[in-house]
């Protein structure tokens, strides 16, 4: 594993820790409710593991993920208070997906790339379903979540 991908699992790691602690343990959330809620954390552990193992269609299956949940965080929440640790860990996330395809361009891993891809919308895509039945099944999640009553 290069330096760059290195530093991008310790600082995916510590968002994930963190952002974790906050929901397990200060918000007490049960494990269902943070992965539906918190989805940016268990992405960045899967990350670390694919980044860890070194398995380019493991790597490129997180991109959607990474893309999805940290690039499109940094649209959807706001820049202040609270929601700057969330917004540089999605800054991490995207990094990340950066990193993974200019590697998999860079070895021209074509066909590796897109069958990870490819594996990684398959899965984000009933995820999403179901999150979103989850959450509107429980919305005190999400006032809890944004902080509004």
């Amino acid at each position: 594993m290069n330096r760059i991908a290195k530093l991008l699992v310790i600082l995916n790691g510590a968002m994930a820790v963190w952002a974790s602690l906050v929901f397990l343990v200060f918000l007490k959330l049960d494990l269902l409710s943070w992965v539906m809620l918190n989805t940016c954390s268990p992405t960045q552990f899967v990350t670390i593991l694919a980044l860890a193992s070194k398995r380019r269609v493991v790597m490129n299956a997180v991109v959607p993920w990474l893309l999805f949940f940290g690039s499109g965080g940094l649209l959807v929440f706001s820049w202040s208070g609270y929601m700057l640790v969330a917004q540089a860990s999605h800054l991490i996330m995207t990094a990340t997906a950066v990193f993974i395809l200019v590697v998999a361009v860079k070895e021209r891993k074509f066909r590796t790339l897109a069958t990870g891809m490819a594996i990684g919308v398959i899965a984000l895509v009933p995820f999403r379903f179901y999150q979103d039945q989850f959450l509107s099944a429980h919305p005190e999640l999400l006032r809890l979540w944004l902080g509004v009553e």
